[in-house]
């Protein structure tokens, strides 16, 4: 095969390549100039790679308007071009927004993929949702958790400052007995063998109750006599107001169905008046008692007393009972609630310690509030429902956050304070028996007077600041529907006899049985015992047994010497029923008891049945016979009885 020939004597194999192979030049032809189109072809096509190359990694587009642009105008386009359809599609999932969802060509998505996202995040908001409330329960979990942590720890302080103070009232006790030994060791060599004590002190056991000889001398009264009207809630004109207007006697069957049951609501809310500490020096917070004092006790003889130390000081009384200290009274479920209230006052203030002029062994009781510290504004917190309410009014027209209160002091009473302090020391305190420390407060021969200044003082008290709610007044008045001119019977077993005598059943019929039989109306009876109940029911005569009304449904009541409080029956269940009890009894005509705080509470309520009543505990009246009760005690009732129809 011959292969063409291209000018230039090469064949077209040759020409190939970007480099022509060289021939030898023929003699009969001469040398001609070689051609340059090969290598710069070659030269061409490198450089246009290079260039694609170098545009593909600076993001160019070499096809496109090349040199039209500058590089900074090309990525600002493209920047604001919209993002691909996939970008799009993950942000609509994440936002929410249905209108961006689109496909690749820009379409709106199908039914199916709009449901199913709906679907999505409503799975979502529910996921969110439940997460919340866990959070939530957390939290409150933790606040729970946090708040007995808080209780337990204030309990253990109040313990351990008990035992403190026992601790000291001993070496007290042990340092006035040494300095006495050594007084009539002193006497003794001196020749002189005269006692110099106090006739009282040298008869009588060395007692351990806190006693200070530099303690501030009492020079106020007791009981002051204030011209001011005391504060009243807006509650009680309605609670006056709702009395008058109730029917007598109560429907039956609507009591029937009332009793049954246990009002465990908290409290209502009140409005601030926003001047209830006008013309106070400060606020006094009752927020707890002893440990083991039941309703009686709690709810009129220490609360009386606290008031009156209010009324001494020209303090604002506040009831709010705010932890399980006191265990008897303090239902866990009904009085504990998860609302927190804060509230701006002054801190710094404290109570101080006093003695009286006439007690030669220095017992101190609380005194004189006083500055302990430079007066500072505090957030304070509120927990729980404060019990009180539950079954009183409030005792005046304070509620936390009054603007008239926050520029004034609050103080409270610490366990010294209430025990020793008012429980056995206190002067001007109510106490059902004798458990005074101080010997000169037993200088009253009789029951009868050693009753009456503390009957009198603690029924003024009781006016000015305590009243039953209308739930209590309504429970009362289905308990104890017809009143008139009948006997009240409180019958106190259970624990009573480790502390008092028991008064036998046998005791009360005598006078019950006279009551009857001298045209005595019903008769009610009141008792934390179910055999008191069942003796009578079953083994009085029909004729009298007949006549006893009692309350219906009660779950504490006691078949040994075992508390009414302690039988596992529910605190505020055991508060009502005793409390309905009490009440009933202020309403009779004629009251026979025992030593018993449920009874003098009853006479703080109706001052007027002091002089128709019977102490049976009182020796005074054993040999009171129910010829007497008919002659002496009766007439009174029935004086009584034409009264209260006058002002009917």
């Amino acid at each position: 095969m011959v292969l063409p020939t291209i000018p230039g004597g090469t064949t077209w194999r040759h020409n190939i390549g970007c480099r022509p192979r060289q021939q030898k030049q023929t003699q009969h032809r001469p040398a001609r100039r070689r051609s340059f189109f090969p290598f710069s072809f070659c030269l061409a096509f490198f450089l246009v790679a290079i260039w694609i190359i170098v545009g593909f990694f600076l993001q160019l587009n070499p096809f496109s308007q090349f040199g039209s642009e500058s590089l900074q105008q090309q990525n600002e386009a493209r920047s604001s071009s919209p993002p691909p359809p996939s970008i799009g599609k993950i942000e609509a999932m994440t936002t929410g927004k249905r209108g961006a969802r689109e496909n690749v060509q820009g379409k709106p998505d199908t039914h199916a993929e709009v449901e199913f996202q709906r679907k999505k995040d409503k799975r979502i908001e529910v996921y969110h949702q439940r997460k919340k409330e866990a959070q939530e329960m957390v939290l409150r979990e933790e606040e729970e958790e946090r708040k007995e942590v808080e209780l337990q720890r204030n309990k253990e302080t109040r313990l351990e400052a008990r035992r403190q103070r026992k601790k000291d009232q001993r070496e007290e006790a042990e340092r006035i007995k040494e300095e006495e030994q050594r007084t009539e060791a002193e006497a003794e060599s001196t020749g002189s063998k005269e006692d110099k004590r106090p006739e009282e002190t040298k008869n009588e056991e060395e007692d351990t109750y806190f006693r200070d000889p530099d303690a501030n001398v009492v020079d106020w009264d007791y009981f002051p006599s204030s011209k001011r009207e005391p504060r009243r809630d807006a509650s009680w004109a309605e609670a006056v107001k709702l009395e008058s207007s109730l029917s007598s006697p109560p429907d039956k069957n609507e009591c029937t169905r009332f009793m049954k049951s246990v009002d465990t609501s908290p409290p209502a809310s009140r409005k601030v008046s926003g001047n209830a500490c006008e013309g106070y020096d400060g606020v006094f917070h009752i927020n707890h008692f002893d440990e083991g004092g039941a309703s009686g006790t709690v709810f009129f003889l220490f609360t009386i007393a606290m008031l009156a130390w209010a009324d001494q000081h020209n303090y604002l009384p506040w009831i709010h009972i705010e932890d399980n200290y006191t265990v008897p009274i303090w239902d866990p479920i009904v009085h504990t609630n998860t609302n927190t209230y804060t509230f701006q006052m002054q801190k710094g203030m404290n109570i101080g310690w006093a003695r009286d002029p006439n007690d030669p062994k220095w017992h101190i009781f609380p005194g004189k509030p006083f500055l302990q510290n430079p007066l500072r504004s505090e957030e304070l917190k509120v927990y729980g429902t404060g019990v009180w309410e539950h079954y009183f009014l409030p005792p005046n027209d304070f509620v936390p956050g009054d603007t008239s209160c926050r520029d004034k002091p609050i103080v409270k009473m610490d366990d010294a304070h209430i025990v020793p302090g008012i429980h056995s020391n206190a002067p001007w305190a109510p106490r059902a028996w004798r458990w005074v420390a101080p010997k000169y407060l037993d200088k009253f021969g009789s029951w009868d007077k050693w009753f009456e200044p503390q009957r009198k003082n603690g029924a003024a008290v009781t006016e000015r600041y305590i009243r039953f709610n209308p739930m209590m007044e309504h429970r009362a008045r289905c308990a104890f529907p017809n009143p008139e001119f009948s006997l009240g019977m409180h019958i106190r077993h259970g624990d009573k006899q480790g502390e008092r005598n028991i008064v036998e059943v046998d005791r009360f019929f005598i006078f019950a049985e006279a009551f009857v039989n001298n045209g005595g109306g019903d008769i009610y009876l009141a008792t934390d015992s179910s055999k008191v109940v069942e003796t009578i029911l079953k083994k009085w005569p029909k004729k009298v047994s007949d006549h006893v009304v009692h309350q219906p449904s009660v779950l504490a009541l006691s078949s040994n010497e075992t508390a009414s409080f302690n039988l596992g029956v529910s605190p505020h269940r055991s508060n009502v029923e005793a409390l309905t009890d009490l009440l009933a009894l202020s309403k009779c005509t004629f009251l026979l008891h025992g030593l018993s705080a449920i009874s003098e509470a009853a006479l703080f309520l109706n001052p007027g049945l002091v002089a128709r009543s019977i102490n049976l505990d009182d020796e005074k009246y054993y040999d009171f016979f129910p010829d007497d009760f008919v002659k002496k005690l009766m007439p009174l009732g029935r004086n009584e009885s034409k009264n209260e129809g006058k002002k009917n």
